[in-house]
């Protein structure tokens, strides 16, 4: 198929292609993330439920991370060779799957099928995160974060379409005579089908954009930055960023599989529960923007400095208070440092790598940092059990401190370059 031709850059400097597609795989990532809550949300808590124990309230959250993990790399490699597009496709076939399997899984008390289920989907909300890389490809280094966070604003609509979900849920459970924690399963392919349209409306591709991005902004250098391979110099950022992300992303993950639960046995409804989470959904996400464009006037590293230290005072709000609403600002502030420390790291990651190879590079940033969420909340689980929960909020500072130790040295000589 013929690629569209080039559009000039508006008075905004973004190309009107460009915000077309930018605004796609922003409603992609709203619909598709509206499932992806439903683990956090009601994961231990359908656990607990089938296996009677909360020893292995965590096991949900870890195995969707642990697919997640699984798929990263391989995904990666298939965007890189056959476009972002591709990777998407596959991502939404499995989440379609995996929800309906989940949601029988329920509904049978199979916590086999349950358990299936929740692998299937945690492997298709893993490939979907190449709308990060599609976000990263169409934007030059000088906005790149802000494109990426543009996309990622769009899961404020998930974080709205969330709650409706578990609300309808226990609405219809009643009616039909089924759990609400099966329920909600099944309705989450009327979020992702959509995705699929949606994903064949962004063209060209995002990769063909990042091939030709001199021609969508020509102000650009040729040969500039835009297009700069990774090399022997770019190999030290990229490993900081990465320990950032990873830490981010496994602390994020372990406060919340374990906030739900804790809600729960203080006595809250689901409804409350989805709605502590939509806010810290809306800490991700609802900043996004201002975040990014900080992440691109100021520097990658402060901003994730500043996440992972709101990240560490978030967690100590959720592990040493006992109040629906200090709980519920903890997760809140969690939510917040990840968009700073976790949006920063795959930024760096972005910058110094070609669009041949940054699917696959964004993917090892996700392997390790999905592997920290497949094996955190596990133990988190046990930590609660034997300690209590306030053991999470010490575990949640301490995963914290060697990567902000990393950060602080990581040699950005201005937003987007460094040295090292």
């Amino acid at each position: 198929m013929a690629l569209e031709p080039a559009q000039p850059a508006t008075s905004s400097g973004i190309p009107p292609l460009i915000r077309r597609n930018t605004l796609l795989l922003a409603i992609t990532q709203a619909v598709v993330g509206a499932g992806m809550q439903l683990i956090p949300a009601l994961g231990a808590i359908s656990v607990v439920q089938l296996m009677g124990t909360n020893t292995w309230s965590g096991l949900a959250t870890a195995l969707a991370g642990l697919a997640r993990m699984l798929v990263a790399y391989p995904i990666g490699r298939v965007s890189d060779s056959r476009g972002r597009k591709a990777g998407l496709y596959i991502g939404l076939v499995l989440a379609l799957l995996g929800s309906l399997m989940t949601g029988v899984g329920m509904g049978l008390g199979s916590f086999w099928l349950f358990t299936a289920g929740v692998l299937v989907f945690g492997a298709g909300v893993g490939a979907t995160q190449q709308l990060r890389v599609a976000a990263a490809d169409m934007y030059p280094p000088q906005r790149r974060s802000e494109g990426i966070s543009l996309v990622l604003m769009g899961s404020l609509l998930g974080a709205v379409l969330s709650p409706l979900i578990v609300a309808l849920a226990e609405r219809l459970a009643v009616e039909v005579g089924q759990s609400p924690l099966a329920v909600a399963w099944f309705l989450v392919p009327l979020c992702v089908i959509p995705a699929f349209l949606l994903t064949a409306l962004v063209r060209p591709d995002p990769k063909q954009i990042a091939l030709r991005l001199q021609e969508y902004y020509p102000h650009l250098p040729a040969g500039g930055p835009a297009h700069a391979p990774a090399g022997a110099g770019s190999s030290t950022p990229r490993k900081i960023a990465v320990w950032a992300g990873v830490a981010a992303q496994g602390q994020m993950v372990m406060l919340m599989a374990m906030t739900s639960l804790a809600l729960h046995q203080q006595g809250c409804s689901f409804n409350l529960i989805s709605i502590s989470v939509t806010l810290h959904v809306l800490g991700m996400f609802a900043f996004s923007w201002p975040v990014g464009r900080l992440t691109d006037r100021i520097g990658r590293k402060p901003v994730m400095l500043g996440g992972l230290l709101l990240s560490a005072l978030g967690a100590l709000l959720v592990g040493f208070t006992h109040e629906y609403l200090t709980i519920t600002l903890g997760t809140f502030l969690v939510g917040l440092g990840w968009c700073g420390a976790y949006n920063g790291a795959t930024t760096v990651v972005a910058d110094t790598t070609a669009p041949g190879e940054r699917g696959r590079a964004i993917g090892v940033l996700d392997v390790w940092s999905n592997g920290a969420g497949a094996v955190l909340p596990i133990l988190a689980g046990f930590l609660v059990e034997g300690v209590g929960i306030w053991a999470i909020g010490v575990a949640g500072v301490l995963l914290l401190i060697y990567p902000a130790v990393m950060v602080s040295r990581l040699a950005e000589v201005s937003p987007g370059r460094y040295e090292g």
